[in-house]
């Protein structure tokens, strides 16, 4: 180039200051690659999902298997004896899911024997993910509220047993660990990850015992991760609604909440609430970055939607699909909100969210709505 010295002085020093910068950067991506390596947080090549035959937990098997970059994983479904053999049947296709028994109140015996296996097979990294827990309304509430903390201890106390190099545990926790209705939030105008239930009372009703359980088995998940030195995650779903991947098959509190709504057995309600496939879908790149260790994530949306949105959506599902009686949905209209109204901001998550997962959001209410509905609808064709 013909250029006067004095630029080609200021464009040679420019390049040198561009290919130091570059070499800088590749030295800092190098670093973090090594040392990513070595201390075992690697993608993973194994996954455990505890409850893998509810409707989360099975939820969450399908988008792993539906993820490129987990060709080829195995996965371990650790589901209740009673189950094993139909979990067998439905996954029988699928050469890289195993299927073993689970008693989430045998002291950790049962988890102790899955990582046994795994790990009498290969070194290779390896995620847990410990969705189960019981959900149920039962006369019989501070007893489930116990066996729901016992299990999150006896996993968190069988896994501190292998090389923590090599696992890492994402637990299932709950909005409900994070507040309780009338809870005031920290911050004073919107519940986020620094929040923790202190109100809700074990044994006053199954609703409050349900609560207290996510709260304090999460508290006691973190304590013994930190004892133990366990790459832990927690994540917080709000109330989790959805179309279920086995309609056939799955069982859970959301589902015959939302067909009681859709028959008008009972009101539709104002939920805070978050898809089933979002929830599993961050679960899953939660899994996959190094980022998330040590992390309490919320996936939500941020406002609760009117009662009458959600039945509208309802109908217009109904209505659209010629099956059932649209004109008996109807809402709840006395329910105007705990301590946060509906239609404010009642949690503060996404841009976390989108921080810590890739850019991941959350879809729209109302589109889990639609979805759920037809699905529900579809199983009661004639």
């Amino acid at each position: 180039l013909n250029l006067p010295p004095t630029t080609q002085i200021l464009n040679r020093r420019g390049i040198q200051y561009i290919v130091r910068i570059m070499i800088s950067r590749a030295s800092i991506l190098l670093i973090l690659g090594l040392l990513w390596n070595v201390s075992g947080f690697g993608v993973p090549k194994r996954f455990v999902v505890t409850g893998a035959s509810g409707y989360l937990g099975r939820e969450i098997v399908n988008t792993i298997l539906s993820d490129e970059q987990f060709n080829n994983a195995e996965i371990l479904c650790l589901v209740r004896e009673s189950r094993v053999e139909e979990e067998c049947k439905y996954w029988g296709s699928k050469g890289t899911v195993k299927v073993m028994k689970y008693d989430m109140l045998d002291g950790g015996e049962s988890i102790g024997n899955a990582l046994s296996c795994l790990f009498d097979e290969s070194d290779d990294e390896c995620c847990i993910f410990h969705v189960a827990s019981v959900f149920t309304p039962t006369e019989e509430h501070e007893q489930m509220a116990l066996d729901n903390v016992k299990g999150a201890e006896d996993l968190m106390r069988a896994v501190g047993k292998f090389n923590a190099d090599k696992i890492r545990v994402l637990l299932t926790s709950s909005m409900a660990g994070v507040r309780s209705g009338g809870q005031t939030p920290k911050n004073g105008m919107f519940y986020t990850e620094q929040d923790w239930n202190t109100e809700a009372k074990l044994g006053a009703n199954w609703g409050a015992s349900y609560q207290w359980s996510k709260a304090e088995s999460e508290k006691r998940a973190w304590e013994i991760a930190k004892e133990k030195e366990i790459h832990f995650t927690s994540l917080c779903p709000s109330f989790i609604f959805g179309p279920p991947s086995s309609p056939e098959t799955s069982e859970s509190f959301s589902i015959s909440t939302v067909s009681k709504w859709i028959f008008g057995e009972t009101a539709v309600q104002s939920r805070l609430c978050v898809d089933v496939r979002d929830v599993a879908k961050a679960h899953v790149i939660a899994a996959a970055k190094q980022l998330t260790i040590g992390e309490r994530i919320i996936v939500s949306t941020e406002v609760r939607i009117p009662s009458e949105t959600m039945a509208d959506e309802l109908r217009l599902m109904a209505t659209e699909m010629g099956i059932g009686e649209p004109d008996k949905i109807y809402p709840d209209t006395i329910f105007v909100g705990g301590l946060i109204k509906i239609g404010s901001k009642e949690v503060e998550c996404s841009e976390r969210m989108e921080t810590l997962l890739d850019g991941f959001k959350v879809r729209s209410v109302e589109e889990t709505m639609r979805d759920m509905a037809k699905v529900l609808l579809e199983m009661d064709r004639p």
